[in-house]
């Protein structure tokens, strides 16, 4: 006996998912993943002004626009070629930071989470206490993680202007200058976001989890911190053995982020680079993307994004 199981949509991948499974007699024989949503941006840009694009590709999300709109402004300033000056540059690398805490704390704490409070888990020795932290909507962590993520994201408005699609980012670095009045403001509220991420989701202080290096180091930084939610989730984390799902252990790429006037990728906040058992520049022309399942027309073998 065969049938067909159709899993989805799948949320939370900005364009749904679907899974289609076939079986038969209890064993999976084929198993498909399937993007139905056709967005077109590619498309839409086409006969556009090229400075049009830093209107219509923020719109590709409503959670990580400024990072669409950076995008954009960086590919814009590289085919001018323009040198952002210093506070330019800056200023929209803080905009964009500002989106980045906002969209890591959201993923964490409204879309990660609460899966962990779901029935599926009750026998679980950690249930009781996930599901009254972080059940959706309800949990003891919903209330202050809103308040948080509200008090930080006013910091785009005193950087970008307004939030999402902002239009300040521009190839040139930002056009919404600061007063000293408002510098005074995002100080204040980074700090005051700090102060909750220090007490709340790692109870320990920033300095002290990002010097955490290595397996060793984070092992023994949670067995002398249990009351933080990042604590509780690696507890889960371990009991459910979440690292030996998926592959994420061999090859990273990273195109390099926050800075980076050298055009090389060497003055990055985040390096930019190949990490393959050891490490190797970037070579984009070396991405290619693979058409036969596709709804394009049929290429022969990948092309280039």
């Amino acid at each position: 006996m065969s049938r067909r199981i159709v899993i989805g949509p799948f949320n939370r991948v900005e364009g749904d998912l679907e899974v289609s499974l076939d079986i038969a007699d209890g064993v999976v024989r084929s198993a498909q993943v399937n993007s139905p949503l056709y967005r077109g941006f590619e498309q839409i840009l086409q006969g556009k002004a090229p400075e049009d694009a830093m209107v219509f590709v923020p719109r590709i999300c409503g959670i990580c626009s400024v990072a669409q709109s950076a995008a954009a402004a960086q590919a814009l300033g590289a085919a001018m070629g323009l040198t952002p000056p210093a506070n330019g540059r800056l200023s929209a690398d803080l905009t964009l930071g500002a989106e980045n805490l906002a969209d890591h704390l959201t993923h964490f704490y409204l879309f990660f989470m609460p899966d962990f409070a779901r029935a599926a888990y009750r026998d679980r020795p950690w249930f009781a206490a996930a599901e009254g932290r972080f059940k959706a909507q309800v949990g003891s962590a919903a209330d202050p993680v809103l308040s948080a993520r509200s008090d930080l994201m006013r910091t785009l408005g005193l950087l970008a202007g307004k939030w999402p699609h902002t239009l300040s980012l521009q190839p040139g670095g930002s056009s919404c200058p600061l007063q000293a009045s408002e510098k005074i403001r995002l100080y204040r509220q980074l700090r005051e976001f700090r102060a909750f991420c220090e007490s709340t989701l790692f109870g320990d202080s920033l300095e002290a989890i990002a010097a955490i290096d290595s397996e060793a180091a984070l092992d023994a930084w949670r067995d002398a911190h249990r009351d933080g939610d990042f604590a509780r989730f690696l507890a889960i984390a371990d009991d459910l053995q979440l690292h030996t799902l998926g592959r994420a252990t061999d090859v990273f790429l990273s195109y390099g982020a926050y800075g980076g006037n050298s055009g090389n990728g060497s003055d990055h906040l985040f390096a930019q680079g190949v990490w393959d058992g050891g490490l190797s520049a970037l070579d984009p022309g070396q991405i290619s993307e693979d058409l036969s399942h596709a709804w394009y027309a049929e290429a022969e073998a990948p092309q280039a994004p």
